[in-house]
């Protein structure tokens, strides 16, 4: 028997939202849906795992955000769904030990806009970004990290976030381009545990 009473009910919606995107991306795929806890996991088996989980598991990193984000769009109860494709994300995403990247999950976008061959971000689509890797933060539980950036952008993302009381930033790497991880602050961790 189900623990959530509308399990069935996101098992059809997850189902429906993966295969449009395997049809629009050509990818051919069979997925098993089943509760995990609080969580709903999706093994899917594929002719294509090598594609769907794209480099350093980046595709299929985009693929979750992607499903969870519409899921939250039709039902802000909707549990977090997670996505492993033959066994990859039980090995090497899940289960990582804490000393490779201490549990953070990586929040790969990063806004971009050409202008005379250069590429560059601006200071609006860098706090969007801050804001939109808040959010995920807040909902999941779980830290964010944002891909290397400069000193500039890096300040934009903390001064953003600086009042927002529910999360912490901090700056983590080596020389001059680092990455900035957003995490639930320490008093909001604590009533959680509780």
């Amino acid at each position: 028997m189900s623990e959530n009473p509308k399990f069935n009910e996101y098992k059809e919606q997850i189902s429906r939202i993966l295969n449009t995107m395997f049809d629009f991306l050509s990818l051919e795929g069979t997925l098993t849906i089943e509760e995990r806890g609080q969580k709903i996991g999706v093994k899917i088996a594929s002719e294509d795992a090598g594609r769907i989980i794209g480099r350093k598991g980046q595709t299929l990193d985009s693929l979750q955000l992607i499903l969870n984000r519409i899921l939250f769009k039709q039902d802000e109860n909707c549990p977090h769904v997670m996505l492993d494709i033959d066994g990859y994300a039980n090995g090497e995403r899940e289960h990582r030990p804490a000393g490779e990247d201490g549990g953070r999950r990586e929040f790969n976008r990063r806004p971009r806009r050409e202008h005379g061959g250069a590429s560059h971000v601006s200071n609006e689509q860098l706090e969007q970004q801050a804001r939109d890797a808040a959010i995920e933060v807040k909902r999941w539980g779980e830290p964010v990290k944002l891909p290397e950036m400069n000193a500039h952008d890096r300040r934009i993302i903390h001064v953003t976030l600086k009042d927002d009381p529910e999360v912490t930033t901090e700056s983590i790497g080596e020389g001059a381009m680092k990455k900035v991880v957003i995490s639930l602050a320490e008093k909001q961790s604590a009533a959680d545990a509780q």
